[in-house]
């Protein structure tokens, strides 16, 4: 669709969540941003609304539930989860995916910087020994770092567009049990060989798969019992 046959798509939404309003001037454009955002102010009586050029091929449904979906976040109101779920699958397509990822490649954050070298323990080590004992030395080797910050949210992340794994900074500490970091390790670990997939327009990233190769882990009891005490 065009730029000028969405604009009214913006309209129908408008006047579907606010009937006794009038509806302001609207302006859509598509917007090269570094992935699927989309962004609405209401400025001066004017609706600017830029839509992620990745969706720039998108069906009209597509468009019509962006649009009540942007406009309800605006206004406060709430829509119907069938919207969400149209915008959903169709964000999920596997070369919506790809493409995003290429956008976010070229356009997004520079490839991450810091060292697998803590000041107590080396993650390149550690993924060497994970690899061997569970992939058989299988496993490419990605990016190893250290988080910049010593976050007890996020323990540990597998970067799929830059091919990282970070390692929460908290862990590097002479006393964390060695079988935790690997833990947490392998648990990155396993993302890379168990790619997300998608199930009845939901993502799935830890799979049955996945659950089950988990639990092979050795130490797996006493890494996750240390873990509640974090």
């Amino acid at each position: 669709m065009s730029i000028g046959t969405l604009e009214p798509v913006f309209r129908v939404a408008h006047l579907r969540l606010k009937p006794r309003t009038p509806v302001p001037e609207i302006v859509v454009e598509f917007f090269p941003f570094a992935g699927l955002s989309h962004t609405v102010r209401l400025r001066e009586g004017r609706l600017q609304v830029r839509l992620s050029d990745i969706c720039d091929s998108a069906p009209r449904e597509v468009y019509e539930s962006i649009a009540l979906i942007l406009l309800a976040k605006l206004y406060r109101k709430k829509v119907d989860s069938s919207f969400h779920r149209t915008y959903r699958a169709f964000t999920l397509r596997g070369e919506i995916q790809a493409r995003a990822r290429s956008v976010k490649v070229e356009r997004g954050r520079p490839a991450p910087a810091g060292s697998a070298q803590g000041l107590h323990i080396n993650l390149d080590a550690a993924f060497d020994r994970i690899n061997r004992q569970y992939f058989h030395g299988t496993m490419e080797k990605p990016i190893v770092l250290w988080s910049a910050k010593k976050t007890r949210y996020v323990l540990g992340r597998f970067d799929a567009v830059h091919k990282a794994i970070f390692i929460s900074r908290v862990f590097d500490s002479p006393k964390v049990p060695s079988y935790v970091v690997d833990y947490i390790m392998f648990h990155e670990m396993l993302h890379m060989k168990h790619a997300s997939t998608v199930h009845d327009t939901r993502l799935v990233v830890h799979s049955a798969e996945f659950r089950r190769d988990e639990r092979t882990f050795v130490q797996r009891r006493e890494a996750k019992l240390w873990l509640k005490q974090l």
